[in-house]
């Protein structure tokens, strides 16, 4: 029980969570699939930002054609350039796919937007889960 407040306690220091959902898009419309973004800034200097994006029930990559995983693209509305391209690990029973990174902001941080995209053999496939991340 004790090992459980301290988590507890350690969620409540913590600056800021977000959690965004992430809605099925193009050829995923109509698939049973769902996704959720978590954005955190944490304490550190300069600040810093962790994005997790969790994509629930995908079915394999190769679903959606000759791929054989997923990527999250995040973008910064307005900019024509990913800010960061995380590639997606499945879990043991291969229907959960997940992806975590640090972002580094100063001063007022940006709408960051996500599109998860099933990608190999040198090719990338339509969004199938789009949303935003931040705000």
């Amino acid at each position: 029980m004790a090992d459980n407040k301290q988590e507890i306690s350690n969620v409540n220091s913590r600056d800021f969570i977000e959690v965004n959902p992430v809605f099925p898009a193009g050829p995923a419309e109509n698939l049973f699939i769902a996704g959720a973004s978590v954005f955190e800034i944490t304490a550190f200097t300069p600040p810093v930002q962790r994005v997790t994006i969790l994509a629930i029930n995908l079915p394999e990559p190769d679903t959606f054609g000759p791929y054989n995983e997923y990527a999250a693209i995040l973008t910064v509305q307005g900019s024509a350039e990913p800010l960061e391209t995380l590639i997606l690990e499945p879990t043991e029973d291969n229907s959960n796919w997940a992806a975590s990174t640090l972002l580094f902001f100063g001063g007022t941080i940006p709408m960051i937007d996500v599109e998860v995209r099933p990608i190999g053999f040198e090719r990338e496939g339509e969004a199938i889960l789009r949303g935003q991340v931040f705000p």
